[in-house]
Protein backbone atom coordinates (compact mmCIF):
# COMPACT_ATOMS: atom_id res chain seq x y z
CA UNK A 1 0.00 0.00 0.00
CA UNK A 2 3.16 2.14 1.18
CA UNK A 3 4.69 1.67 -2.27
CA UNK A 4 1.36 2.24 -4.37
CA UNK A 5 1.01 5.86 -2.47
CA UNK A 6 4.37 6.66 -3.27
CA UNK A 7 3.98 5.78 -6.84
CA UNK A 8 0.53 7.97 -7.19
CA UNK A 9 2.73 10.84 -5.35
CA UNK A 10 5.08 10.45 -7.91
CA UNK A 11 2.57 10.57 -11.14
CA UNK A 12 1.12 13.51 -9.80
CA UNK A 13 4.38 15.50 -9.69
CA UNK A 14 4.42 16.82 -12.90
CA UNK A 15 0.87 17.73 -13.24
CA UNK A 16 1.39 19.93 -10.77
CA UNK A 17 4.93 21.24 -11.80
CA UNK A 18 3.66 22.26 -15.27
CA UNK A 19 0.43 23.96 -13.86
CA UNK A 20 -1.29 26.31 -16.33
CA UNK A 21 -0.39 30.00 -15.52
CA UNK A 22 -3.11 32.22 -15.57
CA UNK A 23 -4.21 34.62 -18.71
CA UNK A 24 -5.57 37.84 -17.07
CA UNK A 25 -7.41 40.44 -19.54
CA UNK A 26 -5.93 43.87 -17.84
CA UNK A 27 -7.36 46.63 -21.12
CA UNK A 28 -9.98 46.20 -23.86
CA UNK A 29 -9.37 48.15 -26.48
CA UNK A 30 -11.13 47.52 -30.40
CA UNK A 31 -9.23 44.16 -32.11
CA UNK A 32 -6.26 44.95 -29.29
CA UNK A 33 -5.88 43.72 -25.87
CA UNK A 34 -3.51 44.02 -22.78
CA UNK A 35 -2.80 40.57 -21.65
CA UNK A 36 -0.99 39.11 -18.52
CA UNK A 37 0.53 35.63 -17.99
CA UNK A 38 3.23 34.46 -15.24
CA UNK A 39 4.16 38.17 -14.90
CA UNK A 40 4.64 39.45 -18.31
CA UNK A 41 2.53 41.65 -20.06
CA UNK A 42 1.65 41.55 -23.35
CA UNK A 43 -0.56 43.89 -25.92
CA UNK A 44 -1.79 41.90 -28.42
CA UNK A 45 -3.75 42.91 -32.04
CA UNK A 46 -6.15 40.30 -33.10
CA UNK A 47 -4.17 37.17 -35.00
CA UNK A 48 -0.95 38.09 -32.95
CA UNK A 49 0.66 35.31 -30.56
CA UNK A 50 2.60 36.04 -27.27
CA UNK A 51 5.27 33.99 -25.86
CA UNK A 52 3.52 32.20 -24.01
CA UNK A 53 1.71 30.87 -26.68
CA UNK A 54 -1.55 33.17 -26.11
CA UNK A 55 -3.39 33.93 -29.46
CA UNK A 56 -5.67 36.74 -29.44
CA UNK A 57 -8.80 36.10 -31.31
CA UNK A 58 -11.08 38.89 -31.02
CA UNK A 59 -11.26 41.71 -28.84
CA UNK A 60 -13.73 45.19 -28.57
CA UNK A 61 -14.90 46.72 -25.45
CA UNK A 62 -16.92 43.95 -23.91
CA UNK A 63 -13.78 40.94 -23.67
CA UNK A 64 -11.37 39.47 -25.54
CA UNK A 65 -11.60 36.05 -27.10
CA UNK A 66 -8.44 34.00 -26.56
CA UNK A 67 -6.84 30.45 -27.62
CA UNK A 68 -4.45 29.00 -24.75
CA UNK A 69 -2.89 25.86 -24.67
CA UNK A 70 -5.32 24.51 -27.48
CA UNK A 71 -8.53 26.21 -26.16
CA UNK A 72 -10.53 28.83 -26.89
CA UNK A 73 -11.82 31.45 -23.33
CA UNK A 74 -13.98 34.19 -23.78
CA UNK A 75 -12.90 36.56 -21.27
CA UNK A 76 -13.32 40.12 -19.57
CA UNK A 77 -11.29 42.83 -17.66
CA UNK A 78 -9.84 40.93 -14.91
CA UNK A 79 -11.06 37.34 -15.20
CA UNK A 80 -8.21 34.87 -15.92
CA UNK A 81 -8.39 31.03 -16.86
CA UNK A 82 -5.78 28.49 -15.41
CA UNK A 83 -8.07 25.66 -15.89
CA UNK A 84 -11.39 27.30 -14.43
CA UNK A 85 -12.80 31.38 -13.87
CA UNK A 86 -12.84 32.95 -10.62
CA UNK A 87 -14.88 36.00 -9.78
CA UNK A 88 -13.48 39.37 -11.13
CA UNK A 89 -11.94 41.58 -8.21
CA UNK A 90 -11.68 45.39 -8.52
CA UNK A 91 -8.49 46.56 -10.10
CA UNK A 92 -5.92 48.60 -8.05
CA UNK A 93 -3.19 50.69 -9.55
CA UNK A 94 -0.47 51.59 -6.91
CA UNK A 95 1.64 54.56 -8.14
CA UNK A 96 4.48 55.04 -6.11
CA UNK A 97 6.54 58.96 -6.16
CA UNK A 98 9.63 59.75 -8.62
CA UNK A 99 12.59 61.27 -7.35
CA UNK A 100 10.99 64.69 -7.60
CA UNK A 101 7.88 63.30 -5.50
CA UNK A 102 5.63 63.08 -8.60
CA UNK A 103 3.54 60.49 -9.75
CA UNK A 104 3.89 59.28 -13.55
CA UNK A 105 1.76 55.98 -14.91
CA UNK A 106 1.76 54.77 -18.61
CA UNK A 107 -1.90 54.38 -19.98
CA UNK A 108 -3.79 55.01 -22.71
CA UNK A 109 -6.01 57.17 -24.33
CA UNK A 110 -8.54 56.18 -26.76
CA UNK A 111 -6.57 53.07 -27.86
CA UNK A 112 -3.01 54.80 -27.59
CA UNK A 113 -0.48 54.56 -25.44
CA UNK A 114 0.82 57.85 -23.30
CA UNK A 115 2.47 58.65 -20.36
CA UNK A 116 -0.17 60.57 -17.72
CA UNK A 117 1.46 63.08 -14.75
CA UNK A 118 -0.73 62.58 -11.54
CA UNK A 119 -2.31 65.99 -11.50
CA UNK A 120 -5.16 66.30 -8.54
CA UNK A 121 -5.16 69.79 -9.12
CA UNK A 122 -6.14 70.16 -12.14
CA UNK A 123 -9.93 70.06 -12.65
CA UNK A 124 -9.48 67.96 -15.70
CA UNK A 125 -7.54 66.17 -17.83
CA UNK A 126 -5.43 68.42 -19.40
CA UNK A 127 -2.51 68.09 -22.76
CA UNK A 128 -1.03 70.34 -25.52
CA UNK A 129 -2.10 70.96 -28.71
CA UNK A 130 1.02 68.35 -29.86
CA UNK A 131 -0.46 65.63 -27.65
CA UNK A 132 -4.28 65.84 -29.56
CA UNK A 133 -2.54 65.77 -32.63
CA UNK A 134 -0.71 62.66 -31.65
CA UNK A 135 -3.75 61.40 -30.74
CA UNK A 136 -5.76 62.25 -33.78
CA UNK A 137 -8.21 64.08 -31.43
CA UNK A 138 -10.14 66.70 -33.80
CA UNK A 139 -10.29 69.49 -31.36
CA UNK A 140 -11.14 72.29 -33.55
CA UNK A 141 -14.67 72.97 -33.82
CA UNK A 142 -14.40 72.33 -29.92
CA UNK A 143 -16.01 74.53 -27.35
CA UNK A 144 -13.03 77.06 -26.45
CA UNK A 145 -11.99 78.50 -22.87
CA UNK A 146 -9.11 79.27 -20.60
CA UNK A 147 -7.26 77.52 -18.71
CA UNK A 148 -4.61 78.80 -15.52
CA UNK A 149 -1.53 76.88 -15.92
CA UNK A 150 2.16 77.61 -14.21
CA UNK A 151 2.90 79.97 -17.48
CA UNK A 152 -0.42 82.27 -17.16
CA UNK A 153 -4.56 82.02 -18.78
CA UNK A 154 -3.81 80.52 -22.01
CA UNK A 155 -6.82 79.25 -24.47
CA UNK A 156 -8.17 76.02 -24.64
CA UNK A 157 -10.31 73.65 -26.68
CA UNK A 158 -12.64 71.49 -24.20
CA UNK A 159 -13.29 68.06 -25.27
CA UNK A 160 -14.76 64.43 -24.29
CA UNK A 161 -12.28 61.51 -24.08
CA UNK A 162 -14.05 58.10 -25.37
CA UNK A 163 -11.72 56.21 -23.09
CA UNK A 164 -9.03 56.94 -20.80
CA UNK A 165 -7.23 53.90 -19.51
CA UNK A 166 -4.59 53.17 -16.68
CA UNK A 167 -3.13 49.84 -15.64
CA UNK A 168 -7.18 47.75 -15.72
CA UNK A 169 -8.90 50.37 -14.60
CA UNK A 170 -10.94 52.79 -17.71
CA UNK A 171 -12.70 55.58 -17.23
CA UNK A 172 -15.28 56.91 -20.16
CA UNK A 173 -16.27 59.66 -21.29
CA UNK A 174 -14.04 61.88 -19.95
CA UNK A 175 -13.71 65.57 -20.26
CA UNK A 176 -9.77 67.15 -21.17
CA UNK A 177 -8.47 70.07 -22.15
CA UNK A 178 -6.67 71.12 -25.57
CA UNK A 179 -4.18 73.42 -24.40
CA UNK A 180 -2.56 75.70 -27.23
CA UNK A 181 1.13 75.27 -27.01
CA UNK A 182 3.58 73.10 -26.07
CA UNK A 183 2.05 72.91 -22.51
CA UNK A 184 1.78 70.86 -20.50
CA UNK A 185 5.12 68.44 -21.39
CA UNK A 186 3.16 65.32 -20.40
CA UNK A 187 -0.51 64.88 -20.08
CA UNK A 188 -1.90 65.72 -16.81
CA UNK A 189 -4.38 62.78 -15.52
CA UNK A 190 -6.36 65.32 -13.75
CA UNK A 191 -9.97 65.16 -11.84
CA UNK A 192 -12.21 64.04 -14.72
CA UNK A 193 -10.38 60.63 -15.12
CA UNK A 194 -9.74 60.39 -11.11
CA UNK A 195 -13.17 61.62 -9.49
CA UNK A 196 -14.49 58.35 -12.02
CA UNK A 197 -12.14 56.34 -9.12
CA UNK A 198 -11.61 55.55 -6.10
CA UNK A 199 -8.04 57.25 -5.26
CA UNK A 200 -5.68 56.14 -2.17
CA UNK A 201 -3.14 57.48 -0.47
CA UNK A 202 -0.77 55.64 2.66
CA UNK A 203 3.22 56.02 3.12
CA UNK A 204 3.11 58.22 -0.16
CA UNK A 205 1.90 55.67 -2.57
CA UNK A 206 -1.26 57.05 -4.18
CA UNK A 207 -3.26 53.45 -5.33
CA UNK A 208 -6.04 54.12 -8.13
CA UNK A 209 -9.40 51.55 -7.07
CA UNK A 210 -11.68 50.72 -9.49
CA UNK A 211 -15.43 51.37 -8.64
Amino acid sequence: MRKLICQLFLWLLPAVALATPPVEVLALFKDRAVLRAAGAEHLLRVGETSADGITLLAADAQGARVRFQGEEHRLTLSRHVSGSFRAPERQRVAISPDALGQYRVRGSVNGTFVNFLVDTGASVVAMSRLHAQQLGLDFTGAQQGSVVTAQGTVMSYFVNLDEVVVGGITARNVQAAVIDGNYPVEILLGMSFLRQVGLEEQGGVLTLVQR
